[in-house]
């Protein structure tokens, strides 16, 4: 009996185990505006990845995935006003119309936008497939004072099981630093 009860118990253990999926790594680096975690099997990318806004360069940047195609890039950019002092309606027009030219520089059909959260705060977020199908993105605007939060997902065939669910993990833990 006691030899039964073993068995099962380590069969639950290991069934919960394997059930409870990768609870990742965090990215806390040393003067990072934020934190997130995700999933251990990501590895920093170094190799150009696209640019988030054209002309315009993030005042902090990090790309993780398998490669250059599939990622998950989170970055900050400077705002010259305190979104609390913007109108509602014209902050959804820059971003809708960002949105719409990253997916216009991929050749992807215009995209539409559903609210979300970046972690614990409101977010926009646009998801769209290049034309040819070749290319899917995700994309989360997030607005705190002078800072504009970013998160871009983006994978091919290859990385449909793996930047997915590496993109939600990183946008549900994702938290501004200080």
């Amino acid at each position: 009996m006691r030899a039964l009860v073993a068995t099962v118990l380590v069969i639950g253990v290991a069934l919960l185990a394997a059930c409870g999926g990768d609870d990742g790594t965090s990215f806390a680096e040393e003067g990072a505006p934020f934190t997130f975690s995700y999933p251990s099997d990501l590895q920093k990318v170094f190799a150009n990845t696209g640019r988030e806004i054209k002309g315009l360069d993030p005042t902090y940047r990090v790309a993780l995935g398998t490669d250059e195609t599939n990622v998950v890039v989170a970055a900050t950019y400077k705002l010259t006003k305190d979104v609390s002092k913007v109108k509602k309606a014209n902050l959804a027009i820059a971003v809708e119309r960002a949105a719409r030219a990253l997916a216009k520089a991929m050749d992807a059909e215009i995209p539409k936008s559903s609210s979300t959260n970046l972690g614990d705060l409101p977010a926009t977020q646009f998801d769209f497939v290049a034309k040819d199908g070749s290319l899917t993105t995700r994309l989360v605007y997030a607005f705190k004072g002078k800072t504009q939060y970013f998160v871009r997902c983006q994978w091919n065939e290859s990385g449909k099981d793996t930047i997915p669910p590496a993109c939600d993990q990183v946008t549900k833990t994702f938290a501004p630093a200080g």
